[in-house]
């Protein structure tokens, strides 16, 4: 599951729902927002709110989406592109909300949904782009399978993304960073694009794809983590991976 900032807010307790509002009343709060956050979405709820903000050039969506300072500044910067964030915790979601919301964003809706079910969400090939920033690293060999990045996630993803679109993943675990560099190498019907071991000492090594062109690497926009370790003077490491209709292996050196 990809992480977002702490959040210390006490968890409601199992009891009725009036006294979970009383303790923690984000429970409550995550239903004031029905424009931009679909507190119990299905597919069909998110089809028709995108419906209602009219056609986009392309979709992209934030997995783990925290308290929105990824998505929003993305959304405000390309109002003409749609966008959809994936978060669990009601504080978290809120927070994202009213932000989107301040920031005048009609083009981006979040979902109370686990990242695993993202492909649940999007009709082949409809998807531009995948964003996971530090995801949960799961360090210990016997957690490794609950990482989100994983073979059958990839197939999900596959389905959903149209031909060329990206996965983009920002981590700070070394280790998650091979991982995602080795199912890249092992997975047909992916190219890698970009990778960074250390994302913010000078620019990504670029893949030279597409008739021998480099692909230009987008303006990075910050998450919190990413700016807790950029404090902490910590390496953010960066991988991009692209659907190819036809497979290719990806060079990992130049």
């Amino acid at each position: 599951m990809p992480r977002s900032p702490p959040d210390r807010t006490p968890m409601p307790m199992p009891r009725t729902p009036d006294v979970a509002f009383r303790i923690n009343p984000y429970t409550r709060w995550v239903y004031d927002h029905p424009e931009r956050l679909l507190a119990e979405p299905t597919p069909a709820l998110l089809d028709r709110a995108r419906r209602s903000a009219g056609p986009a050039p392309r979709l992209e969506v934030d997995l783990g989406c925290g308290s929105g300072n990824f998505l929003v500044q993305l959304a405000a910067a390309h109002r003409d592109r749609h966008y959809v964030g994936f978060e669990l915790r009601y504080k978290r979601l809120v927070k994202a909300a009213r932000k989107l919301e301040r920031q005048g964003c009609a083009n981006a809706w979040l979902l109370r949904e686990a990242a695993e079910r993202c492909g649940d969400y999007f009709a082949p090939a409809t998807v531009d782009c995948v964003y996971i920033n530090f995801p949960d690293p799961w360090p210990r060999r016997s957690q490794w399978k609950k990482r989100l990045f994983g073979k059958a996630f990839l197939e999900d993803l596959q389905r959903v993304l149209k031909p060329g679109g990206e996965v983009r993943l920002k981590t700070d675990h070394s280790g998650y960073f091979l991982h995602a560099l080795q199912l890249i190498r092992d997975l047909p019907g992916w190219r890698l694009s970009q990778f960074a071991n250390d994302l913010h000492q000078g620019m990504p090594r670029v893949q030279q794809c597409h008739g021998n062109l480099p692909r230009v690497m987008p303006r990075n926009v910050e998450t919190e983590f990413e700016q807790l370790f950029l404090s902490k003077r910590q390496p953010v490491h960066f991988v991009a991976v692209e659907k190819v209709d036809q497979p290719h292996g990806p060079a990992l050196s130049q």
